[in-house]
């Protein structure tokens, strides 16, 4: 497995002019692959030009590769939104021509949110909808994954076997998000995974627990949703792909990368 860190999540660091430092955070803990999703405050793939630079220097400066880059398509979005067109068109044009850019041949997309009235009607424009994102991806040489993300129709384990199965694409796969399944779900990983692991491309990873109703995200070993156990999951089935520290608590404090990176590197 392949330890990835994502451009917000290594440092509590979202002012102008703190990316490189961020990358060289990473760096210097032996982590060369990021994933790029937000950067100095703003989501790709709407950046300033200078962190921009940045960016695409880092892969020469650092010897960075980028595995995925995440726009966060379609996140609170319902089915009739006139955002919808504005995430399917523009948004997606455009991280596919960045993607390509930094050479990522992998873009990361959510599910639409579901409506008070979510029916199969609806279920089938989603999956209409994420057919094409998939198909225009495709055609540019460029794979997407599906990531879980309560209120949305990819939410549980079920939710997302769904979606992966109806879309039935070879270039759809899946990011086993296990800390936004249990905040879903409200158990462990254990059900979930037996179902996705065929379709598991990608493992965005991070622990917490429900605390006073409220998930609470911690240090990798200090919460609930079993960091150990998905790793010994994932190597049963001979996983070699990108393990994604989401680390940051909230607040995100210095120092919150460097606790749950020590821990994971002693149980891989």
């Amino acid at each position: 497995m392949k330890l990835a860190a994502v451009t917000n999540e290594v440092a509590p660091l979202t002012e102008a002019g703190t990316l490189d430092t961020i990358l060289r955070t990473a760096v210097d803990h032996g982590i060369t692959i990021f994933e790029a999703r937000t950067v100095e405050g703003k989501r790709f793939p709407l950046l300033t030009g200078q962190a921009w630079e940045v960016l695409k220097g880092a892969q020469q400066k650092y010897g960075i590769t980028y595995s995925a880059a995440s726009a966060g398509n379609f996140i609170g979005v319902q089915i009739g939104s006139d955002l919808i067109d504005l995430h399917k068109g523009a948004l997606w044009t455009m991280s596919m021509d960045m993607a390509e850019k930094l050479s990522i041949n992998t873009l990361i997309t959510f599910a639409p949110q579901r409506s008070a009235t979510a029916d199969k009607t609806e279920f089938d424009q989603v999956v209409e909808l994420l057919g094409e994102v998939v198909d225009s991806a495709a055609a540019r040489g460029i794979d997407v994954q599906l990531e879980n993300l309560p209120g949305t129709w990819a939410d549980t384990s079920d939710g997302c076997l769904a979606l992966l199965e109806a879309v039935d694409r070879k270039t759809f796969g899946y990011v086993w998000d296990t800390g936004n399944l249990y905040e879903a779900e409200k158990q462990t990983f254990e059900e979930g995974f037996e179902k996705l692991k065929p379709y598991i491309r990608n493992v965005h990873l991070k622990d917490g627990q429900f605390i006073d109703g409220k998930m609470t995200w911690q240090h990798y070993g200090t919460g609930k949703t079993n960091v150990k156990g998905q790793i010994e999951a994932l190597k049963s089935i001979g996983y070699d792909g990108t393990l994604a520290l989401e680390a940051a608590r909230i607040p995100h404090v210095a120092g919150d990368f460097e606790a749950s990176l020590g821990y994971l590197r002693t149980i891989l």
